[in-house]
């Protein structure tokens, strides 16, 4: 005897519950395939700061802003800056078509900061904007 049960409509439901399930698995492919660039091109930033070659670090900088500030000005920028970074991570990304935030956590120490403390240790978070230019990931600096 021939179970009813699972007649014409039972397909219709399980099918679209196997579609919703596959395109969410190439949402997921997307959103990897797009974020991995400029993760990397990220971290690569981030670790050139930290270990303050901040000549190389110019190079993830935008075009735009590269074109109103020179290297040497950039590393003086740099170097003259009360705190030093000394350890960082990078924390979650949100990414749209050719633009990027991600939330950048970082350690730093700021030496001679008050009267009789040889230097000052702390955490913080920022926020950097990075976009797609020509196929290439650059920080905007804010």
């Amino acid at each position: 005897m021939k179970d009813r049960a699972f007649g014409s409509r039972a397909p219709a439901p399980l099918l679209a519950l196997l579609l919703a399930a596959l395109l969410g698995a190439c949402s997921a492919m997307d959103k990897r395939s797009v974020s991995a660039p400029v993760e990397q091109r990220m971290q690569e930033h981030l670790d050139l700061v930290l270990a303050q070659d901040f000549a190389a670090a110019y190079d993830y900088l935008s075009p735009g802003y590269r074109s109103g500030v020179s290297v040497a000005d950039y590393q003086r920028e740099q170097f003259s800056r009360p705190a030093r970074f000394v350890d960082g991570t990078l924390g979650e990304s949100v990414c749209s078509e050719g633009v990027c935030k991600v939330r950048v956590f970082v350690d730093y120490v700021i030496y001679g900061a008050l009267p009789g403390v040889s230097e000052f240790k702390s955490k913080s978070a920022y926020d950097e904007r990075w976009l797609e230019i020509d196929g290439v990931w650059y920080l905007v600096p804010e």
